[in-house]
């Protein structure tokens, strides 16, 4: 008896507290414990939010220090990066802990070869367990927000389909916001 009653009450406070007039709360208190900025636009219907204008490709739109970047239809965020000052295309991935390079792409990027003996560090995947080669580059450079000296990890061979921009990049921005299909990074 005890047990049901802690559970439907355990269940009414789950569903509360995921409710849309609890969530701008939700979100505060998730700011608060992971110590990074949020923003909730009272504006918003559905948590969508339609506002200033689409660039010609819909896909990035820089304002001085912020750059905006538009979802694609699968809802990833993909974009060209600077990447020390070469172009390499990256999906926005917030599970992956750390900026991962295709090992196909670093000679592009002006990155050294990383020998086979570099690839000491440990990491799990969706397709499993691998090692990776730690690398420090110099900038990455998304319009105009830009974070120097970004830990990142070089990928063993065909293990990755695209260079993912992760939390060793994100980390370091002053405001990400996500309002709908438009996610918004300030450096």
């Amino acid at each position: 008896m005890f047990r049901n009653t802690l559970r439907l009450a355990l269940l009414v406070c789950l569903v509360v507290l995921m409710s849309p007039a609890y969530m701008p709360a939700l979100l505060h208190v998730v700011a608060f414990v992971t110590e990074r900025p949020v923003t909730v636009d009272s504006r918003a219907v559905g948590y969508r939010v339609e506002e200033g204008e689409r660039t010609a490709s819909g896909r990035l739109e820089a304002r001085g220090r912020r750059v905006t970047l538009t979802a694609d239809p699968r809802g990833h965020f993909q974009t060209d990066a600077q990447i020390n000052g070469r172009t390499g295309e990256v999906m926005v991935d917030t599970g992956a802990t750390s900026v991962a390079l295709r090992q196909e792409d670093i000679g592009r990027l002006g990155l050294r070869p990383v020998p086979p003996s570099a690839y000491t560090v440990p990491i799990s995947t969706a397709n499993g367990s691998a090692r990776a080669a730690r690398v420090v580059l110099d900038e990455i450079r998304i319009g105009d927000v830009r974070v120097k000296k970004v830990e990142a990890l070089v990928m063993p061979e065909k293990s990755l389909s695209t260079n993912l921009l992760g939390m060793s990049f994100i980390r370091r921005l002053s405001n990400v916001e996500m309002v709908g299909n438009r996610l918004t990074f300030q450096e």
